[in-house]
């Protein structure tokens, strides 16, 4: 039976690094998987550092960026990866820009220079497409929760941006801002790791109830899917108001908090869940777990393995990157609104 191995590499927008999976598919009745390697690369202090503050960079200094981040990407390839046989790389880099409805989306990263680099075909920039069939250029992982994870009902990514799939009602949208606030705070509040570990640190806070509601009112809550969170509506409309809320810097981490698992909480009751899993980095905040059990004592958690944890979305884009690469539908009009499924992505040969 003839298999394709893949290498997904998946940077999410908490900015603190990429995830990547090396991954062998094979299709009989069904698309199956085996993980063969992975590993979690943290952004070194410098670039992460600039890809923070990348939105308010001129243009020549963004390009400048991009090319830096992709010969990054290349070195890590070339150092974990390099000996290592794979027929592609499933590329997602740092998305910079994601406004579908003016049309624009663009992440940091050059396919062709990494193409060249590493030798290998490389797919990338998975979202154009769908924004040009009319979608939202997200969610894109739903696809492979519903070939690879289908045992799970419904799968919740705890990541910079929270985002839920729900397989038997097909639904797929992103829910609120999660590791991109909630790190942000913790090193307003002095954490030293760039994070709050466990959310020791919010369980330390109380709730500040004017500034809650403040948040809670962000006309995105009340849209219906599908809907997808861009990385400036995180940062102008959640991570400022809360970064300069005059208030003890533990008192808004649990805030934030509260707001990220009462919207978790609206939506797993919105789409009649009975059981969820939970994935994505924000799976370790053992309070913010905590918080959301107490508001949804009657749902049963199911937990995830390990792998799944750390590489449902490497796994998953090396997916849509091979689909691709077999010019089969990798995104669907459930999910993004779209107005056809497609094969979506750049290949550099």
């Amino acid at each position: 039976m003839h298999s394709y191995r893949v290498l997904g590499l998946m940077a999410g927008s908490s900015a603190d690094g990429v995830s990547a999976a090396l991954v062998r598919f094979w299709k009989s009745s069904s698309w199956q998987y085996e993980l063969l390697e992975a590993h979690t690369f943290p952004y070194p202090e410098m670039l992460q550092k600039e890809l923070l503050g990348a939105l308010t960079l001129p243009q020549q200094e963004t390009l400048r960026l991009s090319t830096y981040y992709t010969d990054w990407t290349a070195e890590l390839i070339q150092a974990h990866f390099g000996t290592r046989y794979y027929d592609l790389i499933s590329w997602h880099p740092h998305n910079l820009y994601h406004e579908p409805e003016i049309g624009l989306t663009w992440s940091l990263g050059d396919g062709e220079r990494l193409r060249v680099q590493v030798s290998a075909p490389v797919v990338y920039h998975f979202r154009a497409r769908d924004i040009a069939s009319g979608g939202k250029g997200a969610p894109l992982i739903p696809i492979a929760d519903g070939l690879l994870f289908s045992s799970y009902e419904t799968l919740i990514n705890l990541g910079g941006i929270a985002n839920l799939t729900h397989l038997p009602s097909f639904t797929a949208y992103d829910i609120t801002p999660c590791n991109q606030v909630l790190n942000a705070l913790a090193r307003q509040a002095g954490s030293t790791t760039g994070y709050d570990p466990q959310g020791s640190l919010a369980a330390q806070g109380k709730v500040l109830p004017a500034l809650l509601e403040q948040l809670q009112q962000h006309p995105f809550f009340t849209l219906s899917p599908p809907k997808a969170l861009s990385n400036r509506t995180v940062r102008e409309a959640f991570l400022q108001p809360l970064l300069s809320y005059d208030a003890f810097p533990c008192d808004k981490l649990r805030t934030a908090v509260e707001l990220i698992t009462w919207a978790l909480e609206r939506a797993l009751r919105t789409v009649a869940a009975r059981r969820f899993t939970l994935t994505g980095g924000g799976t370790y905040n053992t309070f913010l777990i905590q918080r959301l059990q107490e508001r949804i004592p009657e749902l049963t958690y199911h937990p995830a393995p390990p792998e799944l944890i750390e590489y449902r979305e490497a796994i998953g884009f090396a997916l849509l990157g091979l689909l691709r690469w077999l010019r089969e539908d990798n995104i669907l009009p459930f999910w993004t609104g779209a107005h056809r499924a497609h094969s979506s992505g750049l290949i550099s040969l």
